[in-house]
Protein backbone atom coordinates (compact mmCIF):
# COMPACT_ATOMS: atom_id res chain seq x y z
CA UNK A 1 0.00 0.00 0.00
CA UNK A 2 1.36 3.16 -0.89
CA UNK A 3 2.76 5.35 2.28
CA UNK A 4 0.01 8.16 1.47
CA UNK A 5 -2.96 5.79 1.50
CA UNK A 6 -1.49 4.91 4.80
CA UNK A 7 -1.87 8.58 6.08
CA UNK A 8 -4.88 8.70 4.05
CA UNK A 9 -6.33 5.57 6.03
CA UNK A 10 -5.48 6.17 9.37
CA UNK A 11 -7.21 9.67 8.72
CA UNK A 12 -10.37 8.25 8.38
CA UNK A 13 -12.67 7.54 11.00
CA UNK A 14 -15.20 4.78 9.75
CA UNK A 15 -18.00 4.97 11.89
CA UNK A 16 -18.69 8.13 9.93
CA UNK A 17 -18.31 7.33 6.89
CA UNK A 18 -21.69 7.31 4.14
CA UNK A 19 -21.90 3.60 3.23
CA UNK A 20 -23.63 5.17 0.38
CA UNK A 21 -20.45 7.12 -0.73
CA UNK A 22 -18.46 4.53 -0.41
CA UNK A 23 -16.94 3.33 -3.74
CA UNK A 24 -14.29 0.64 -4.81
CA UNK A 25 -11.98 0.91 -8.52
CA UNK A 26 -10.56 -1.71 -10.01
CA UNK A 27 -7.95 -1.00 -12.97
CA UNK A 28 -7.05 -4.40 -14.73
CA UNK A 29 -5.13 -5.06 -18.52
CA UNK A 30 -7.87 -4.78 -20.67
CA UNK A 31 -7.57 -8.45 -21.93
CA UNK A 32 -8.41 -9.11 -18.07
CA UNK A 33 -12.00 -7.93 -16.52
CA UNK A 34 -13.89 -8.27 -13.52
CA UNK A 35 -16.39 -11.19 -13.37
CA UNK A 36 -20.16 -10.07 -13.02
CA UNK A 37 -20.95 -9.89 -9.21
CA UNK A 38 -17.59 -10.64 -7.98
CA UNK A 39 -16.29 -7.75 -7.07
CA UNK A 40 -16.44 -7.73 -2.97
CA UNK A 41 -15.74 -5.51 0.12
CA UNK A 42 -14.83 -7.75 3.20
CA UNK A 43 -14.23 -6.10 6.40
CA UNK A 44 -12.78 -7.90 9.52
CA UNK A 45 -13.79 -6.61 13.09
CA UNK A 46 -11.92 -7.67 16.12
CA UNK A 47 -13.20 -6.68 19.78
CA UNK A 48 -10.95 -7.50 22.87
CA UNK A 49 -11.07 -11.76 23.02
CA UNK A 50 -13.85 -12.05 20.59
CA UNK A 51 -13.40 -14.12 17.48
CA UNK A 52 -13.06 -11.60 14.56
CA UNK A 53 -16.36 -10.79 12.63
CA UNK A 54 -16.24 -11.22 8.83
CA UNK A 55 -18.72 -9.23 6.88
CA UNK A 56 -18.23 -9.60 2.79
CA UNK A 57 -20.33 -7.34 0.66
CA UNK A 58 -20.75 -8.49 -3.09
CA UNK A 59 -20.30 -5.25 -4.78
CA UNK A 60 -22.68 -3.35 -7.50
CA UNK A 61 -21.24 -1.99 -10.70
CA UNK A 62 -21.27 1.85 -10.55
CA UNK A 63 -23.42 3.63 -12.99
CA UNK A 64 -21.51 7.33 -13.35
CA UNK A 65 -18.29 6.72 -14.15
CA UNK A 66 -17.89 10.31 -14.08
CA UNK A 67 -16.85 9.91 -10.03
CA UNK A 68 -14.09 8.17 -11.84
CA UNK A 69 -12.66 11.93 -12.91
CA UNK A 70 -9.58 11.98 -11.10
CA UNK A 71 -8.63 8.30 -12.23
CA UNK A 72 -8.09 9.34 -15.67
CA UNK A 73 -4.35 9.90 -15.66
CA UNK A 74 -4.17 6.26 -14.64
CA UNK A 75 -5.37 5.10 -17.31
CA UNK A 76 -2.39 3.62 -19.18
CA UNK A 77 -2.82 2.23 -22.56
CA UNK A 78 -3.97 -1.45 -22.04
CA UNK A 79 -5.68 -0.91 -19.39
CA UNK A 80 -9.39 -0.38 -18.24
CA UNK A 81 -10.66 0.99 -14.45
CA UNK A 82 -14.02 -0.88 -13.63
CA UNK A 83 -15.76 0.74 -10.82
CA UNK A 84 -18.20 -0.51 -7.93
CA UNK A 85 -20.73 0.93 -4.83
CA UNK A 86 -22.41 -0.97 -2.46
CA UNK A 87 -26.31 -1.96 -2.75
CA UNK A 88 -28.71 -0.28 -0.46
CA UNK A 89 -29.24 -3.40 1.64
CA UNK A 90 -25.51 -3.77 1.95
CA UNK A 91 -25.02 -0.39 2.98
CA UNK A 92 -27.16 -1.12 6.04
CA UNK A 93 -25.68 -4.56 6.77
CA UNK A 94 -22.40 -2.14 6.95
CA UNK A 95 -24.39 0.42 9.26
CA UNK A 96 -25.21 -2.50 11.55
CA UNK A 97 -21.48 -3.75 11.59
CA UNK A 98 -20.54 0.07 12.74
CA UNK A 99 -23.43 0.27 15.34
CA UNK A 100 -22.69 -2.94 17.16
CA UNK A 101 -18.86 -2.24 17.30
CA UNK A 102 -19.33 1.40 18.24
CA UNK A 103 -21.63 -0.14 21.30
CA UNK A 104 -18.54 -2.44 22.23
CA UNK A 105 -16.43 0.62 22.20
CA UNK A 106 -18.52 2.63 24.15
CA UNK A 107 -18.11 -0.51 26.82
CA UNK A 108 -14.31 0.48 26.60
CA UNK A 109 -13.37 -2.55 24.30
CA UNK A 110 -10.62 -1.99 22.07
CA UNK A 111 -10.50 -3.03 18.63
CA UNK A 112 -9.77 -3.22 14.95
CA UNK A 113 -11.03 -3.43 11.52
CA UNK A 114 -9.50 -4.11 8.35
CA UNK A 115 -10.95 -3.75 4.67
CA UNK A 116 -9.59 -5.95 1.60
CA UNK A 117 -11.20 -5.81 -1.81
CA UNK A 118 -11.46 -9.23 -3.56
CA UNK A 119 -11.99 -9.94 -7.32
CA UNK A 120 -12.53 -13.53 -9.72
CA UNK A 121 -11.24 -12.43 -13.08
CA UNK A 122 -11.70 -13.67 -16.69
CA UNK A 123 -9.83 -12.90 -19.83
CA UNK A 124 -10.67 -11.75 -23.06
CA UNK A 125 -8.50 -13.64 -25.47
CA UNK A 126 -4.96 -14.17 -24.89
CA UNK A 127 -3.97 -13.39 -21.25
CA UNK A 128 -1.00 -11.08 -21.11
CA UNK A 129 1.82 -12.46 -19.47
CA UNK A 130 1.76 -10.20 -16.58
CA UNK A 131 -2.01 -9.52 -14.72
CA UNK A 132 -1.14 -6.13 -12.52
CA UNK A 133 -3.54 -5.06 -10.26
CA UNK A 134 -4.09 -1.71 -9.07
CA UNK A 135 -7.35 -1.30 -6.66
CA UNK A 136 -8.88 2.12 -5.04
CA UNK A 137 -11.42 3.16 -2.36
CA UNK A 138 -13.08 5.92 -2.12
CA UNK A 139 -14.63 6.85 1.13
CA UNK A 140 -16.42 10.09 1.02
CA UNK A 141 -18.63 11.47 -1.46
CA UNK A 142 -17.39 14.28 -4.27
CA UNK A 143 -14.04 12.71 -2.22
CA UNK A 144 -10.64 11.39 -4.15
CA UNK A 145 -9.94 7.60 -4.76
CA UNK A 146 -7.31 6.56 -3.52
CA UNK A 147 -5.24 3.35 -4.11
CA UNK A 148 -4.76 0.69 -1.63
CA UNK A 149 -2.80 -1.80 -3.84
CA UNK A 150 -0.53 -0.42 -6.79
CA UNK A 151 0.26 -2.73 -9.91
CA UNK A 152 0.62 -5.55 -7.99
CA UNK A 153 1.28 -8.44 -10.03
CA UNK A 154 -1.80 -11.27 -9.33
CA UNK A 155 1.18 -13.97 -9.92
CA UNK A 156 2.72 -12.84 -6.63
CA UNK A 157 -0.69 -12.42 -5.09
CA UNK A 158 -1.78 -16.05 -5.42
CA UNK A 159 1.92 -17.33 -5.78
CA UNK A 160 1.34 -18.98 -9.50
CA UNK A 161 0.80 -18.87 -12.92
CA UNK A 162 -2.79 -16.76 -12.60
CA UNK A 163 -2.92 -15.40 -16.45
CA UNK A 164 -3.08 -19.23 -17.72
CA UNK A 165 -5.81 -20.19 -15.69
CA UNK A 166 -7.87 -16.99 -16.36
CA UNK A 167 -11.35 -18.63 -17.31
CA UNK A 168 -12.56 -16.77 -20.72
CA UNK A 169 -14.99 -13.83 -20.26
CA UNK A 170 -18.69 -14.94 -21.70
Amino acid sequence: MPLTSMVKLARTDFTTVDPAALRVAVRLPTSVRPRPRSVTLRLTVSVGSAAPVVQEFVLADLADLSELVGRRSDVKGGTAIYAYRLDPADAARLVALRSDLMARKGRGERGSLTLGVGAEACRVGDAPARVLLTTYLRTEAGGDFFPLVRDVDLREVAGQAVPAELPPCG
